[in-house]
């Protein structure tokens, strides 16, 4: 049977070598701190409020509170009555998960990672599409509502990207390929910042998700790589003309 939706966030942060699991303040403080470290966030940045975040991350407003308060001792954020969270240091050190990969995949070329991620995504969102439990596409459906909520802001949108995207991965129950389609997305994050602040770039990333969720509910393994492959080349195109 395939892993809980729970299960596969905290195993998304576990450290490689099987470390014991992390506890979900833990595992917030972590998914932050990769925010950060691939360029969703940076300094300066504001923070979603703890109410976005959780909705976000699907655990409780404390969890999210406790988290920002262990990043605040490591100087990570800066937290001020009255005022938003900020980011005050993107040395975010060993917190981020697989800091040092992140930082090597941006060394890849454009369309080296391109084809990579038609290839490995193909793969883990066939086997996701008919592994995928119940509890997992209910998980979907909420990060979609919470793409909804986040269409005017970029940085939200993109932590909700994200969690879509790796729990998607995480599905496919091969930990290595769910890994290495983890680091590819990573690929640039500073920089679709930019691209998902234009004008309806986001409805057509949510659009394009609901295609990919439709293949998954389904059980439509062709569909859903299709859908996937639809998402990317988008992705690609987009960053390719930002370039440009």
């Amino acid at each position: 049977m395939a892993m809980d939706v729970r299960a596969m966030l905290e195993d998304d942060v576990a450290a490689i070598g099987g470390a014991p699991k992390k506890s979900m303040k833990d595992f917030v403080v972590q998914k932050i701190a990769t925010f950060i470290a691939t360029g969703i966030l940076k300094a300066g940045d504001p923070l979603p409020s703890e109410r976005e975040l959780a909705s976000a991350l699907s655990v409780s407003r404390e969890t999210v509170r406790g988290a920002i308060l262990i990043l605040s001792t490591h100087g990570i954020l800066s937290v001020a009555q009255g005022t938003r969270t900020v980011v005050a240091s993107e040395d975010v050190g060993e917190l981020a998960v697989q800091a040092a990969r992140y930082r090597d995949i941006a060394a890849y070329s454009l369309d080296h990672v391109h084809e990579a991620r038609l290839l490995i995504e193909a793969q883990v969102v066939r086997a996701a599409a008919v592994k995928m439990e119940p509890s997992t596409l209910d998980y979907l459906r909420k990060s979609i509502a919470a793409q909804d909520a986040a269409c005017d802001d970029p940085v939200r949108f993109l932590i909700c990207d994200r969690e879509f995207h790796t729990v998607i991965y995480r599905s496919s129950g091969n930990a290595v390929l769910a890994d290495m389609a983890a680091d590819l997305y990573s690929y640039l994050l500073s920089h679709r910042r930019r691209i998902v602040s234009q004008p309806g770039t986001i409805a057509t990333s949510i659009a394009d998700h609901r295609l990919i969720l439709a293949g998954l509910e389904t059980r439509d393994p062709d569909a859903a790589a299709a859908a996937f492959a639809i998402h990317e080349t988008r992705i690609y195109t987009t960053t390719k003309l930002l370039f440009s």
